[in-house]
C-alpha cells in the first residue's frame, strides 16, 4: 500500500484552488477512492520598511505576504498507479503553486 501526501503551497488562493480541482478530477478519473483533503490556515507575514532612511525616520511602509496551504492524502494499491501519478505530475503545469510529494510505503503481513 502506497500513501501519497501532496502539500500544495501558494501565495494566490485562486491558482491553489484551480490546481486542487484539477488534481481531484484526475484522481476521480483513475478511481482512487481514498482521498483526504486538509486545509491549513493561511499564514500572514508583515514587513515594515523605512521610506527614506536619510531624512524622515517616522515615514514607513508596510507590506503583507499571505501564503495558503492545502494537503491531499491518497492511498494507492499498486505500483503502476503510483508511477502513473508521477508521470502526471511531471507533465502537469501549475503556475504559482508549489507541490511537495511525500511517499509512504507500508507492507502488510
Amino acid at each position: 500500500m502506497y500513501k501519497l501526501k501532496l502539500n500544495l503551497n501558494s501565495f494566490d488562493l485562486d491558482s491553489l484552488n484551480r490546481t486542487e480541482k484539477y488534481l481531484l478530477s484526475v484522481f476521480s478519473f483513475f478511481d482512487f477512492s481514498e482521498i483526504k483533503q486538509q486545509i491549513h490556515p493561511k499564514k500572514s507575514k508583515k514587513i515594515t520598511v523605512l521610506r527614506s532612511p536619510h531624512i524622515d525616520k517616522k515615514s514607513r511602509e508596510q507590506f503583507q505576504i499571505q501564503s495558503h496551504k492545502k494537503t491531499l492524502s491518497i492511498s494507492i494499491e499498486n505500483k503502476k498507479s503510483v508511477l502513473l501519478v508521477f508521470e502526471i505530475f511531471k507533465n502537469m503545469k501549475s503556475p504559482g503553486v508549489e507541490i511537495d510529494i511525500l511517499v509512504d510505503f507500508s507492507t502488510e503481513s
